[in-house]
């Protein structure tokens, strides 16, 4: 039967990956500069659901068979779960996806000799214990990080020299890197702090990634004119696909949907052309009949549910406040002050709230104090739930 993937499903076969072929050329090029000592450090960006994840993990696995490629996905790092992200955790969590990649890579000869290096090193451990086949040390002052920060951050360069003769250089991606806004205080020190060690590495590339858009706080703290990395990263966007791209895409994957012409329309109207949202909607269309305007809008309305499934999560883990906010800029976009008045707090009070809501890619700050909703999905579920049962769903059981 015909279907397309999941657009939950970010590891996709060469059968199922889609066009894109000029960013996979255009990335791949910058990152084959490793191989001649002049490796690139490259921000690729996009909205939620663009598929910068099955991008990234098809680049990694065209080019895993010449270089170590490190993935990383900063959500899924435990000490960002529990909410107690912080510089050590980030480190430990950065060393043992390194050394896994090693193990995977079969360089098992550098593994044995990370010892030798964390000896050599000048920052003290308490003890240096063994998990699985490698060690992991414990630093000795928790809050003098800067020793560990070395020495991880140095460990690419360290597996290149030490296994030049079978990898052309290392890579590391960092997938939604915007987590490190739970730093605090502390991300702007960090950020310099790494860019003053990779400045000087020769064969190690690094991808930071994340679902934000242009105006993020961290793009300009990252890459702006006085960010860590201004003037040195190249930004990379992915961008939505094109009415022409969804309409070749469809007609090519999935011949049994069968758009009117206004059907079609409807559909990109919906979706946005985010590849997410696409595949999700095209599957869940009924097939072998003709889809026009009035039947795509009831059917994405009747969809909604599973359409916003990812979002329910994010959704329920807001306050009170974070989701008021949200329900009172659903109809149109809102200044700050008037945000305050509706929910009977001062304006200072929200920054907290709005910041996280911006750090998830719920809302965005239009300027001049206004805000409104950045994700079409979740303010069209929102709306169906309060048409259908006259409230907005505050508590999810």
């Amino acid at each position: 039967m015909e279907k397309l993937p999941w657009g939950t499903n970010s590891q996709l076969t060469d059968d199922e990956f889609y066009n894109r072929t000029d960013d996979i050329e255009h990335l791949k090029n910058f990152l084959e500069t490793t191989s001649l000592g002049t490796p690139p450090t490259i921000l690729l960006s996009g909205i939620r659901g663009i598929g910068k994840t099955a991008l990234l993990k098809k680049i990694k696995n065209e080019m895993d068979s010449d270089y170590l490629i490190a993935y990383l996905d900063l959500s899924h790092s435990y000490s960002y779960q529990i909410g107690e992200l912080d510089e050590i955790a980030l480190m430990q969590y950065f060393y043992t996806v390194w050394i896994d990649s090693c193990s995977e890579k079969h360089l098992k000869r550098f593994i044995p000799r990370i010892k030798e290096y964390f000896q050599k090193n000048k920052f003290y451990f308490e003890k240096i214990i063994e998990f699985g086949d490698y060690p992991i040390p414990i630093p000795e002052i928790k809050d003098d990080y800067s020793g560990i920060l070395n020495l991880v951050l140095n460990l690419p360069q360290k597996i290149y020299e030490e296994n030049q003769n079978q990898i052309k250089g290392v890579i590391m991606i960092i997938d939604e890197f915007q987590v490190l806004k739970d730093l605090g205080k502390n991300l702007d020190s960090f950020l310099w702090f790494f860019r003053g060690i990779i400045q000087n590495q020769r064969n190690v590339a690094y991808i930071f990634s994340g679902s934000l858009n242009s105006k993020d706080t961290i793009i300009e703290k990252i890459s702006g004119k006085t960010g860590a990395f201004g003037g040195r990263m190249l930004t990379f966007p992915i961008n939505p696909f094109t009415k022409e791209t969804v309409k070749d895409y469809l007609n090519e994957r999935l011949e049994s949907l069968n758009f009117a012409d206004d059907g079609f329309e409807r559909f990109y109207s919906c979706t946005k052309g985010i590849p997410y949202y696409v595949n999700t909607f095209a599957n869940l269309l009924p097939k072998n009949i003709s889809l026009n305007d009035k039947t795509v809008k009831q059917e994405f309305i009747n969809s909604l549910p599973f359409l916003a499934d990812h979002l329910k999560q994010l959704w329920g883990g807001l306050d009170l406040v974070e989701q008021k906010i949200i329900t009172t800029i659903i109809n149109d976009i809102t200044e700050r002050k008037k945000i305050a008045n509706e929910l009977n707090r001062t304006s200072g009070s929200l920054s907290r709230h709005l910041n996280k809501l911006q750090n998830i890619g719920f809302i965005e700050n239009l300027g001049n104090g206004k805000y409104g909703i950045s994700e079409i999905i979740l303010k069209a579920w929102l709306k169906k739930e309060y048409n259908d049962k006259g409230v907005f769903p505050y508590r999810i059981p």
